[in-house]
Parts: structure tokens; sequence; C-alpha cells
């Protein structure tokens, strides 16, 4: 096949080269050809035929231009003179019928194949005024194909092919074969080949990439219109298009194996395509040979600072002031205050200054912050002297408490968790910062840092929250900044109560808790990673209730409640709860002879009360195969899919997000009981 492609490719630039050697001596070569325009597309159509190479009727046999019709839609874009980008969609069909006294077969298969390829049409060593264009071109392709086999007649008989020729509706070998009625093939290809599963593949892909290599010519009908003939072979890899492999065996393979190659088909095909440059009527006005300075012509230079006004950035400089090359006044501490302006030329960066360019000491700023949330009317008089820093970015400030690079001490733990808005961040497997606090003035932090330093947090200090999560001081100086009234309504002595999800010898994978979010993790120093939900509440009610939703959504049965006061960590009795034998059954769950055949993962897509919303049941009515189970205060959880590891249902949870549930996770159970996904994993992995 190879040999016949470039056999067609010699033919085509023999030809060419023929055509132009008789009339080069008419073209005016020296007259200067028209500039091109390549930023032009072309659209196109074409047909042709579509001829199948694989192991159903060896590639030697049958007439690679009679075979199935198939059609070409394309669009071209010129990158060059010599390479073009075609992007294209084929559609047709392939079939192969093999009838020999060896075996028997056939197939027909819809194909849809999508791709881009680049074509080189020879220009660094052809004519330049030529009409022809031969090329060859490569590219990638996926190929989506459907394939069916003929195996019964129109009234459901099976052929049963005979060694005479015919076709029977009985076997020859059949004890009634004297009474076989022959019969013909109605060509009507209505068994799926995949579904008949002969070489037990199961449901394998139909779909598969492939690389195109063609040769070909283009030739131009006019300005805008290209008339193209070429033929590409389509080497795809996928060798079960016709469904016969190397691997095959049986009563229709017969004597004759597979070739153990890929599958492949060919396409010859003409087309016609229509490019949208412009041709423009050429003019009769001669070009200019020499450059034109059009900045000559305005030389005007409004504010005498040497930089002519169509290139001033700063066309209303002072008289006098020094300006840079875009004709701006010098700044030499970048502070957004000139040098003619600015009382202080080395001001520190990014310090905040007044209009003069000085910089705002913390007097300054406490004494502006006074006058911006000032009711009185006791800074009216100094009004017009108030001092204004450059507009910045709004900063959000917090107290931290203490940051660690190894494990805390359990003590201290205890003591974090007793302040009601603590956060703990960590930030990899070797820092963890603890905060508090969320305010957008300095002095409101301060107040929270003097009081949680006569708490005992002797490491507390004001930070800014940074874009990426981190935290950076505002300094000594404003850390140590006097403020009044100092005092605040969050109280780390004061009774509270957690939900603690558990304690682990091991840090835990993301998502262990079937998509729950708002955890604090943290390390103790007795080897235990601590989980908690993110919460504190101060009556036991509230943290129960917290309990009982975490179980609800997210199948965390394992959690239970703390008591923390005065920076410690005390039992429930001492928090003055009363606690049942049922809250004790609560604590201690029984145990359970977990067995990893009962382990399975779902996707669940939400939990609702009474009927779903519309939107939501058109989704689900779109999705299917979607399972319900009632569980506590009336409430249904909505699952779909069924996995037997956590990286199928990942897969599939995103195919759901994909399909507009945003709220998909991942679920584990075991015998329709939720447990959470770390312990389904540890019981996978024993």
């Amino acid at each position: 096949m190879i040999n016949k492609i470039l056999s067609f490719t010699l033919i085509i630039i023999f030809s060419n080269t023929l055509l132009f050697g008789q009339g080069i001596d008419s073209v005016e070569t020296k007259k200067e050809k028209p500039k091109q325009n390549f930023f032009s597309p072309s659209i196109g159509l074409g047909v042709g035929m579509f001829k199948f190479y694989g192991d159903v009727l060896q590639a030697n046999r049958g007439n690679g231009l009679i075979s199935n019709i198939g059609y070409d839609l394309h669009v071209k874009q010129q990158l060059n003179s010599f390479l073009t980008v075609k992007f294209y969609v084929l559609f047709g069909s392939l079939s192969s019928n093999e009838r020999s006294a060896e075996r028997n077969l056939n197939f027909k298969s819809k194909i849809t194949t999508g791709g881009f390829a680049l074509m080189y049409n020879f220009d660094h060593i052809l004519p330049k005024e030529r009409i022809i264009n031969p090329f060859i071109s490569l590219g990638i392709e996926s190929v989506e194909f459907h394939s069916k086999t003929d195996l019964y007649d129109e009234y459901g008989n099976k052929y049963n092919y005979w060694s005479d020729g015919s076709i029977r509706n009985l076997p020859e070998d059949d004890i009634n074969a004297m009474d076989a009625v022959v019969i013909q093939r109605d060509y009507t290809y209505e068994t799926d080949l995949r579904e008949l599963n002969l070489d037990n593949k199961g449901k394998y892909s139909e779909r598969t990439f492939a690389i195109p290599l063609g040769i070909g010519a283009q030739m131009h009908l006019t300005k805008n219109i290209d008339f193209t003939v070429g033929t590409t072979m389509h080497f795809t890899f996928s060798d079960l298009i016709d469904n016969v492999t190397a691997e095959s065996s049986g009563e229709r393979i017969g004597t004759l194996k597979a070739d153990g190659n890929n599958d492949k088909f060919l396409m010859s095909s003409i087309a016609i395509s229509y490019n949208f440059q412009n041709h423009k009527k050429e003019s009769g006005v001669k070009d200019f040979d020499e450059f034109i300075d059009y900045l000559a012509f305005d030389s005007g230079d409004e504010d005498s600072d040497g930089i002519i006004d169509f290139v001033d950035e700063c066309p209303n400089t002072p008289p006098g002031v020094e300006v840079d090359e875009k004709g701006c006044p010098l700044d030499k501490d970048v502070d957004f205050v000139p040098n003619y302006r600015d009382d202080e030329l080395e001001s520190r960066p990014e310090v905040p200054v007044s209009p003069q360019g000085v910089e705002l000491t913390d007097d300054m700023i406490y004494e502006a912050y006074q006058r911006y949330i000032d009711s009185t009317g006791m800074f009216a008089q100094t009004e017009t002297k108030l001092i204004t820093a450059q507009k910045r970015p709004k900063k959000n400030y917090r107290v931290q408490v203490g940051a660690f690079t190894e494990a805390i001490d359990a003590e201290l733990v205890d003591k974090f968790l007793s302040i009601p808005d603590v956060e703990i961040k960590t930030f990899g497997d070797s820092l963890t910062i603890i905060a508090v606090g969320n305010y957008d003035n300095l002095p409101e932090a301060l107040k929270r840092k003097i009081q949680l330093t006569k708490e005992g947090f002797d490491a507390a200090i004001v930070v800014t929250e940074e874009k990426d999560g981190t935290f950076k001081s505002v300094g000594d100086e404003a850390n140590n900044m006097a403020v009044e009234n100092v005092g605040s309504s969050e109280n780390s002595n004061e009774l509270l109560f957690r939900v603690q999800l558990g304690a682990f010898s091991k840090k835990l994978p993301p998502n262990s808790f079937n998509g729950l979010k708002n955890i604090i993790e943290i390390k103790a120093d007795d080897g235990l990673y601590k989980y908690l939900y993110n919460g504190a509440y101060k009556t036991m009610q509230e943290a129960a209730s917290k309990k009982v939703d975490l179980a609800i959504d997210y199948g965390v049965k394992d959690a239970f409640v703390v008591a923390f006061k005065d920076g410690k960590r005390i039992s429930l009795n001492d928090a003055g709860v009363v606690t049942t034998q049922q809250e004790m059954d609560i604590k201690a769950p029984k145990v359970v002879n977990y067995n990893k055949e009962n382990i399975k993962f779902k996707v669940q897509i939400g939990v609702y009360k009474n009927q779903l919303p519309t939107e939501v049941l058109t989704k689900f009515m779109a999705i299917g195969n979607i399972d319900q189970k009632t569980v506590e205060n009336g409430l249904t959880r909505y699952t779909t899919g069924e996995f037997k590891s956590l990286e199928e249902a990942e897969n599939f949870k995103q195919e759901m997000i994909n399909k507009g549930l945003g709220g998909a996770f991942v679920i584990s159970l075991h015998n329709e009981e939720l447990i959470p996904i770390n312990k389904a994993i540890e019981i996978l992995e024993k």
C-alpha cells in the first residue's frame, strides 16, 4: 500500500513539472507577486470512498476505490507559504465481507472521525507560479466505531454456509440436512459484535486514536475556490473494528489466522473548498518608496518638559520639574509622591505616607482612625488638617498565639482548644500555626492580643493574613502600641463544648470524613493526630445536635462531645452534664466485625426533606439509577453508583460534578451502614 502512495506522489509531481515546463515562458516572471494573506481560513466539503484493511478480507483483496461512501467536512488555515493546518470531521461506514471455503465473516461499522493534520506543499522545491499544488499530510485523530455483523436473514434464519457454496437454514452436518432450504443474505447487519462477545473481551472501548498519512493535489479553480483530490491511510491504534484479533479462535477463523496488526482504512476523496480572502483590486496609486516619520509632524510639548505630547504620559508637569523618559515627575522612594512635593525622599518601602511623602507614625495612624470613627464632633475644628495615607489594599488582622514545627504539648493543645474562635492551620507536614480573631482594624486586634497575654498566651502577636493564607507580623512597633478599654467577648476561661471526630496514630488523608469540611487537625506530643469539627458551643445541647448532624450527613458515628474550661479539658460530669446510659453507648460503640467483602463506596448527591426541588429532580432523572434511603429527622439521602475501590468512586464523583451536581462527594458503607472513609480504607488494607 505504501508503494502505491509513493507512486501516486511521483505521478503528481511529474505532471506538475511538465505543466510548468511547457508554460514557463508565457509567465511574466518579472512581475512582482502580490503579497499573500495567510490569515484567511477555508471551509470545504468532500466525498470519497472508505476501504477497510484488517483481519476480515486480507488487504491484498478488493479494490480501494470501490467500497463504502464517506464524507469530509473541514476547515483549513494556511500558516505560511508551505504549511497548512486542517481540522476535519469524517463520517461514513466501513465494511468487509469474506466468503471462502475456510471461513465466512462479515461486518459493517459506522464511524465518525475528528482530528487535525498538517499539509506540506513542496513550496521549497516547486515553481512559485503554479496552479496545481501537490502535498503530503500527517496528523492525529479520534475514531469512534460501532461494528455489527449479519448472521440472520429477514425471517430470523441463521446463515449456514455449505461446502457447495450455498447458504441454507440448517447446518450441513444436521440430522435433518436433507430438508435444508437455500436462503439468501439480506445484508442487514443486525447483531452487535461487542455484545456478541465472541472473544470474551467484554465491554471494550469503541473509540481509538489513529494517525492519518495522506498525499494529494490541490488546484486553484478561482481566487477563492480550490479543488482537491487525495487519498489518506488512517492507521488506527485498535484491532477490534472488525472484531477479529490475533487472539481470536473458533470456527469463524478457520485455517486462516489474524496478522496481529492493528486495523486501518483508506479514504480516497475529492473536495471543494472556499477561502474568505478578500482580493482587492489593484489601485493606480504608487507606493511610497520611503518611510514617513509621522512623529515629526507632531512635535508639540505643552508642559515644556522635553517630552512631546504624543508620548508624554504626564502632560501637565509643572515647569522646571525633572521628569523621566515617559514625561512623569521623578519619585525616588516610589511612595507615589513625586520628588518636588516629597518632604522625605527616602521613606521605607510599602510604609504608609502622608500627602507630603512623610512616613506615618503609630500615633498619626491611631489619630486618623479616631477621626474616622468620631461621632461626637471632637475633631471637627481640625478636620481640614487630617492626614490621609495613600490608598492601599484593606488588611485583615488576626492574633497568632503559637507557631510549631514539631508536635505540640498535650496540655497546650487543650489550652488552645479552650479559645472559642481559635483556628489551627497546617502548612505541609512541618508547620502548624494557631491564630484567633478576625479584625478589620489594628486597635481591635491589639486589644485581643493584650487580653490573651493576660490569660497566659505569652507568644501572642498581631499578624496580617496574606492572600495565600500565610501570616505576617505587623512589626514590633505596632504590636506594642498602647490601646485603651482592653476587653473582649471571647473569654478563654468560659465553659465551652466541641465535637471531636477522633484521635489517630497516623495523619489521615484528605476527604477522610466523607467530604466534611471545616476540620481542625492538630498533632500532640502524645503521638496522636486529633481531629475536631471547627465549632465551639456554649451548651451541651448545641454540641450534641451538631454531633447528630455529622452522623446523618457524613456518617461520622464515632464522634463525641468534649468540654473545656479555664484552659483545660474537663470531663462532661465536671461540666455539669448528666451522662445517661444512652450517652455511654454513643461514646463506646459496640464492637463490629468488619469484613472487607462488605465494604463499598457510593457517591452522595444530596440529602433532602420532603419533595425534591424541580431543578434537582430534573438532574436526577437525567442521571438515572438513583438510590434513596430515609435517615433520621425525616431526611432522605440520595446516592448513585456502587464501587469496590475509592479511586473508581472518586472518578465517578467527578463525572457527577461535571453534570452540574457540585455538592457530590464519596461515602463508604459496611453492610449499608455509613462508616468514615478512613475506616473503610483501613479495613481494605488488612
